[in-house]
């Protein structure tokens, strides 16, 4: 399966930041299929904006959000998304391009949990809480849901996908 014969609906895909070395991040479009969850990095860094001054205004730009912060597509990167166009998802294809990128087999996965609580260091960008996914291969994701999505829908959604 391509992610152009993806069949997108409200239930099956999520856009989420993971922090990574710390303090950075990366932003991933995770899509759920029988069998497994599929991440794709589809923007690297985030960051706020700051008028501190002039150099720090132009570098933090670089890092900022632009449009409608609140709908999740704003923090996809089409020009990375294209990427996966044509590429099968499930084979390991995406682990050569980004290796960001995951593959999460379904029978792996452990635990599933929902924090409602704000992520730290997220600024301004809305986000509805962590979603904690530990597998048996003792990997586990922190997600911060981005947007106007919903944490415990998207975890109950991994729990309970058909």
């Amino acid at each position: 399966m391509t992610l152009a014969e993806f069949e997108f609906n409200n239930r099956n895909h999520f856009v989420a930041m993971e922090y990574y070395a710390l303090i950075l991040n990366r932003t991933f479009l995770v899509l759920q299929t029988k069998d497994f969850l599929i991440g794709l990095r589809v923007r690297g860094l985030v960051g706020i904006e700051s008028n501190h001054d002039i150099i720090t205004k132009w570098l933090s730009s670089k890092y900022a959000i632009y449009g409608d912060i609140n709908n999740y597509w704003s923090y996809v990167r089409p020009k990375l998304l294209l990427q996966y166009n044509d590429l099968n998802l499930t084979d390991g294809s995406i682990l050569k391009i980004d290796k960001a990128n995951f593959l999460v087999n379904r029978n792996d996965i452990k635990e599933i949990n929902f924090d409602p609580s704000k992520k730290w260091g997220v600024g301004y960008y809305p986000h509805d809480g962590k979603v904690y996914i530990t597998t048996s291969k003792f990997r586990n994701r922190e997600f911060i849901i981005l947007a106007n999505q919903s944490g415990k829908q998207i975890a109950e959604d991994i729990l309970f996908f058909k």
